[in-house]
C-alpha cells in the first residue's frame, strides 16, 4: 500500500536496439477503482519522462492511449517505449503497456521544453488579459468540506475531494441552462471540486496528471435517472481513449501560492451515445491555492492559479461486474 508517488516508480529493464527501452514495475492495487487500476497512463508516462530524461527534451507536453484491454494489478507490467522522430523542438515517442505479452495499452508522447526558448518568446494567454481562462471553481479549498467516496475506490483513503455544489447545481432539471428547441448549442453537465493527496509526503509531479484527469463524477452518474429509464444498475465506465495536454509546468508551482498536493478539478460531459452509452469527458486540472479546508480566500487568487492540464476521453458504460471480473483471472479479454 505505497504512496502514490511511490507507486509510479519503474525501473529500466532492457536496452533494444532502434533506441527502445523496455520499463518495468508491478501495480499498487492501492490505486484501484475495484479490480482495474486508474493509473497505469501514469506509469507509461513516468518510463517516457525516464527516457527522455538525458536528451534535451525532458518535458512531457502531450499523451494520449488506447486501452485495448484493462490491466492487471495481480500481473507484473513492461512498458516498451522507442522513438519515432526527434526534431529541433519535440520528440514524438510510442509506448506499449504489456502484461503476459500482451498488449493493454498502446500510446504516443510528445515531449519537448515546457517553457520559453531562446528562439522563441514567451506567449502565453493568462490574466490579466480579458481572453484568459480563469479558474473555473466557485469554491476556495478552504471553503471546501470533505465528501465521502465510494468504497470501491481502493485508495478513498489516501485522497479527500470537496466538491463545488454550485458548479453541480448548474446541472439541476429546472435550470435556466436545460435546453429546448430554441436553443442554439449549450446543453451538457459540468462538475468541479478539489482533489487532495492526504499523506504529507506527496508532492505535485508530471506523474499525477494521468491520474488526476480521470477523476471526476461521470457524466451518467450526474444524468437524472429519469433521463435512462430502468435498467442501468451499477455501473462502470472504462476509458477507451485517453489524450493529455500538459500546460503550465508544474516545476514552476509557488509554494507560497499553491497547493503541493491539492488541485482543482473541472469536467464537462455533452455527448452520450450507442453503443455501450459511450460518453465525452472534458477534464481541466488546476493548481489550487491552498488545501482543502486550510486558508483563507483573497482578492484575486484565481488570477494566481494555473491550468495544468487539459484532457478528453472517451469512456463506457458497463455494468461492474465487468470490472470485479477482472480481479478473478490474469488474463482478460477485450470489453
Amino acid at each position: 500500500m505505497a504512496p502514490y508517488n511511490q507507486a509510479v516508480a519503474v525501473r529500466l529493464a532492457e536496452n533494444q536496439p532502434n533506441d527502445q527501452k523496455v520499463y518495468e514495475g508491478t501495480i499498487d492495487p492501492t490505486w484501484n477503482i475495484g479490480n482495474v487500476p486508474c493509473y497505469a497512463l501514469a506509469l507509461i508516462l513516468q518510463s517516457c519522462i525516464q527516457h527522455q530524461a538525458s536528451t534535451p527534451h525532458v518535458d512531457p507536453l502531450h499523451i494520449s492511449a488506447h486501452f485495448l484491454r484493462p490491466t492487471n494489478s495481480q500481473v507484473p507490467f513492461k512498458v516498451y517505449v522507442q522513438t519515432v522522430k526527434t526534431g529541433k523542438g519535440f520528440s514524438n515517442l510510442v509506448a506499449e503497456f504489456r502484461q503476459e505479452d500482451s498488449v493493454r495499452i498502446t500510446s504516443h508522447a510528445i515531449f519537448g521544453v515546457n517553457g520559453p526558448t531562446d528562439d522563441m518568446p514567451d506567449l502565453t494567454l493568462k490574466p490579466p488579459s480579458s481572453y484568459a481562462r480563469r479558474h473555473p471553481l466557485y469554491l476556495h479549498p478552504s471553503e471546501g468540506e470533505r465528501h465521502p467516496m465510494r468504497n470501491l475506490w481502493n485508495f478513498h483513503k489516501h485522497i479527500a475531494w470537496a466538491y463545488d455544489d454550485k458548479l453541480t447545481s448548474l446541472n439541476a432539471p429546472d435550470h435556466p441552462s436545460r435546453t429546448n428547441s430554441s436553443t442554439v448549442g449549450g446543453g451538457g453537465l459540468e462538475w468541479g471540486g478539489y482533489l487532495q493527496f492526504e499523506s504529507p509526503t506527496e508532492r505535485l509531479t508530471n506523474a499525477y496528471i494521468p491520474f488526476l484527469a480521470d477523476m471526476f463524477i461521470n457524466t451518467i452518474n450526474l444524468l437524472p435517472r429519469s433521463e435512462f429509464g430502468s435498467g442501468l444498475g451499477t455501473s462502470w465506465f472504462p476509458t477507451m481513449t485517453l489524450a493529455i495536454e500538459f500546460k503550465f509546468p508544474i516545476s514552476q508551482l509557488d509554494p507560497s501560492k499553491h497547493s503541493m498536493r491539492n488541485v482543482g478539478l473541472y469536467s464537462l460531459g455533452r455527448f452520450v451515445n450507442n453503443p455501450q452509452r459511450r460518453h465525452d469527458v472534458y477534464v481541466e486540472v488546476w493548481s489550487a491555492p491552498s488545501n482543502i479546508g486550510e486558508g483563507e480566500p483573497r482578492d484575486g487568487w484565481r488570477d494566481e492559479q494555473f491550468c495544468l492540464a487539459t484532457a478528453t476521453q472517451m469512456a463506457l458504460t458497463v455494468p461492474i461486474a465487468l470490472n470485479i471480473k477482472n480481479g478473478k483471472k490474469k488474463t482478460d479479454s477485450k470489453l
